[in-house]
């Protein structure tokens, strides 16, 4: 049988920090994981608005400006896009090559999004490992002391 002496408490403290920083780090990801989502939809969002110029002969889409409401806006220059491309520089360039440019953001979004759920993954899987370590400590501990 086990002795008391087994079960080093200041392992068990450490596992139980151990898991604290894996969930920190797992809550950290899924945030990022949010904002990722966010800019995909964003962009698939231009995209259909971007689709929608030429459908609309006069040039007027519908504009949402927050909280629920749009505005119809007329575009006078649906052909000239400007696209954030990092650190607020923007280029000038037409609606489909604009299209193209923002489907690609959207498959690199979901790359990037696949590997953060990966990481998630990853980092449940070990704070699952480490809980069931220091689970078990503390039963080891509990059968030890009724034995006493």
């Amino acid at each position: 049988m086990s002795k008391l002496g087994d079960v080093d408490p200041r392992e068990v403290q450490m596992l139980q920090q151990y898991l604290n920083e894996i969930s920190k780090e797992a809550e950290a990801y899924s945030s990022q994981l949010q904002i990722l989502e966010s800019r995909r939809l964003e962009s698939i969002s231009a995209i259909e608005t971007l689709n929608s110029f030429s459908e609309s002969p006069d040039n007027t889409i519908l504009l949402q400006i927050g909280g629920g409401a749009s505005v119809r806006v007329k575009i006078e220059e649906p052909e000239k896009v400007l696209l954030n491309i990092g650190s607020d520089v923007f280029v000038e360039k037409n609606c489909q090559d604009s299209g193209a440019y923002l489907k690609d953001r959207v498959k690199e979004l979901e790359v990037l999004e696949q590997k953060i759920s990966a990481t998630i993954g990853q980092l449940n899987k070990q704070a699952g490992d480490i809980a069931k370590k220091i689970e078990a400590s503390y039963k080891q501990l509990q059968s030890e002391n009724a034995e006493s």
